[in-house]
């Protein structure tokens, strides 16, 4: 699979120009390679019988569009071309246009009044950076008034490359071929909806050129994922010994699908430190974690859990705090405790509400893994929803530039983990994990792949991957139930090793 990397505005126009005037390679060499690669992509999409109507603006994207016109002109035989005036055209375009007339390709430079079943948009690529008005405007305004199929080359023209805000006006595509990378713009704000449905191809230029940008955004996909092997000669002990702290009398069950996830994923041991009031009831549960109990007060733990958790944590190489807990005191100075420990620590839930208290101890040594969704991430770094929302690319990255032991699984429709300004964005976005319980899974998971994987950025990686492809279930999405996703594990660490 192309290696799928995202890139702000300016960092994908640097490489484009790398690639060029550093590896020499033609931009008439790239521009055909972006023809012939979304060429493709019509064709999957658009029958012979129908008609095209390609608009190209007075740029390089215009000479995209007039290289796919040249391609597509064999097969189509009902094809029109919108160009600008000659003295607008790059000298890419003007290049391209000449070959279009000696080929007899029907075009003008205005828009037809015949409306057409499909339009193709080259007007304003990845380089635009000011409102759209006049001409353009009143263009594009007219082709989405026509309802008919738009397919966007690179980007929907005039949304923002990085923010994905509508400049002016934008266009409204049903499908969007992204030249290269991906365009962050094509993720956020108003440019998710504008995009329509989104491919990526290959044009030719060199990966090394993405893979030395300073901090990298990648779509996390399979050949990123690396579940670890199971050595035959492995003991319990090989595969990490997790201390979960968590559970109160109104929620004792987030602590046993937490329990139950970490081991369907391989955990080696589980204890489950709990409230003495909810001991019983995950005795009956399950057998297989081993029970330490503290004293409750009011169905949460007593303060007197701060001495156990000081007694018995150096007898584990992992500590997960916060499913099913309360925010209180207590939780807050448990959580105190997890994070003066050298010990590998996973916070979920409440542990997140409480970690904002101490934010200066997530600067430990140690490997630390937080899954916050939108809310939580909110509440732990005081930042608005509205703000992580508009681009939770540079919120992620940032957290984990500041905190750089720390691993963040930043939770939302899609799932960005981020790593010493390294970001993934897993794009797998599924109702049926809207339920609650499902946070609780994915901890368990990340405990057992934390102490599977030596590289912690890697366990967070396979986590939210292997509970992604967990949830892929041929049921009703109104109808999952936590231990479908749980019991479905098995199978999908099965098919992921293979």
């Amino acid at each position: 699979m192309y290696p799928a990397y995202i890139h702000t505005q300016a960092t994908a126009r640097n490489i484009d120009h790398a690639a060029i005037e550093t590896y020499r390679i033609p931009s008439l060499i790239l521009m055909e390679h972006a023809a012939i690669e979304s060429t493709k992509i019509i064709e999957k999409h658009i029958t012979i019988d129908k008609s095209i109507c390609i608009l190209c603006g007075p740029g390089n994207n215009g000479a995209d569009g007039l290289a796919i016109a040249r391609l597509l002109q064999t097969k189509y035989s009902k094809l029109f071309v919108v160009v600008p005036e000659v003295k607008n055209m790059s000298e890419e375009e003007k290049i391209q246009f000449q070959m279009i007339q000696n080929l007899n390709i029907e075009y003008d430079y205005n828009l037809p009044n015949e409306t057409y079943e499909v339009y193709i948009d080259c007007i304003f690529g990845n380089g635009l950076s000011r409102d759209i008005t006049g001409f353009y405007k009143a263009m594009i305004q007219n082709v989405n008034a026509t309802h008919s199929t738009i397919i966007s080359i690179d980007m929907p023209s005039g949304i923002d490359a990085t923010m994905g805000n509508i400049l002016g006006c934008a266009i409204h595509a049903d499908y969007t071929i992204s030249l290269d990378c991906y365009k962050q713009g094509q993720w956020l704000n108003d440019g998710k909806s504008h995009c329509g449905k989104l491919y990526l191809v290959d044009i030719g230029i060199p990966q090394i050129l993405h893979q030395k940008c300073m901090d990298i955004i990648k779509v996390l996909n399979i050949e990123d994922i690396h579940i670890p092997d199971r050595p035959l000669t492995a003991h319990k002990s090989t595969f990490g010994k997790a201390l979960m702290i968590g559970g109160s009398q109104n929620m004792h069950g987030a602590i046993h699908m937490a329990s139950l996830s970490a081991y369907k994923s391989g955990i080696g041991t589980l204890t489950l430190m709990v409230p003495e009031c909810i001991s019983n009831i995950l005795a009956i549960k399950s057998d297989f974690y081993m029970l330490l109990q503290c004293s409750d007060r009011n169905g949460t733990f007593s303060s007197k859990a701060i001495e156990v958790l000081k007694q018995n944590m150096n007898n584990y190489s992992i500590l997960s705090i916060g499913n099913g807990m309360q925010k209180n005191n207590v939780t807050i100075s448990l959580v105190e405790q997890v994070l003066k420990s050298d010990k590998k620590v996973v916070l979920d839930a409440d542990a997140l509400w409480a970690a904002q208290k101490n934010m200066d101890l997530l600067k430990r040594n140690e490997t630390t893994i937080l899954t916050p969704h939108i809310k939580e991430m909110s509440d732990l770094t005081g930042i608005n929803i509205t703000t992580i929302l508009s681009n939770p690319f540079e919120i992620a990255r940032d957290f984990s530039k500041e905190y750089p032991s720390c691993v963040l699984i930043l939770k939302s429709s899609q799932t960005y983990i981020a790593h010493q300004g390294n970001v993934y964005v897993l794009d797998a976005q599924n109702a049926g994990l809207a339920k609650g319980g499902s946070g609780d899974i994915l901890c368990g998971i990340v405990v057992a792949m934390l102490g599977q994987c030596k590289d912690p950025m890697q366990a967070a990686l396979c986590a939210t991957y292997l509970h992604s492809q967990s949830a892929k279930l041929d049921i009703d999405l109104a109808s999952f139930m936590p231990e479908d996703i749980i019991n479905n594990i098995p199978n999908t660490l099965k098919r992921l090793r293979s």
